[in-house]
């Protein structure tokens, strides 16, 4: 009878260590991804302000009064992860795009120095218009005024060890001066 009980004993207590080594592995899994998920959107949002007002909102317009602005094409990335050269700029970034290492320069980079993580990550940016106030903010077509104040947002998503999504946003004003003013949230 000793003997059955102290079997028990030492089961529940064996289980129990197994649900905190198991809790402890989750909670270790979310912080590392999180981190990462920083670190990537950080660089990301550095890479944006050394961006040229063209090559985040477009081609300027010959004066303050033209409603000839476009924003429909997205400023390219060519070449494979370990060649990072920047096109020349286009019309602006598109309303939202899926970031890969293939079409931005600084996931490229992330990638190149954690492959084992690349594809756990989703990355999207999502960009705007503020000031002018738009009819619609963030139309696939050009604006419909003269943009001076954008608000562009990367969101990174992932999946943890338990296949809970998680997902952390960063979100930055970019304007036409030289404004910018960020924030995160998880």
């Amino acid at each position: 009878m000793e003997v059955a009980l102290a079997a028990t004993v030492l089961a529940l207590a064996l289980i129990g260590m197994i649900g905190a080594v198991e809790s402890g592995t989750q909670m270790l899994d979310v912080s590392r991804k999180q981190t990462l998920a920083a670190q990537i959107l950080r660089g990301e949002i550095e890479q944006l302000h050394l961006q040229s007002w063209q090559a985040i909102a477009g081609e300027p317009p010959t004066n303050a009064t033209s409603s000839s602005f476009y924003s429909t094409t997205q400023v390219g990335y060519s070449g494979a992860a370990q060649m990072l050269s920047t096109v020349p700029p286009g019309n602006g970034y598109a309303p939202s795009t899926t970031l890969t290492a293939a079409n931005d320069p600084s996931y490229a980079t992330f990638v190149a120095n954690y492959p084992q993580v690349a594809n756990i990550f989703t990355l999207t940016r999502t960009v705007a218009c503020v000031q002018p106030v738009q009819a619609n903010p963030n139309p696939s077509s050009g604006y419909s005024s003269t943009p001076f104040l954008l608000q562009v947002t990367f969101t990174i998503t992932w999946k943890g060890v338990t296949g809970r999504l998680y997902s952390r946003t960063s979100t930055t004003y970019v304007g036409y001066n030289g404004l910018y003013q960020e924030f995160q949230r998880s």
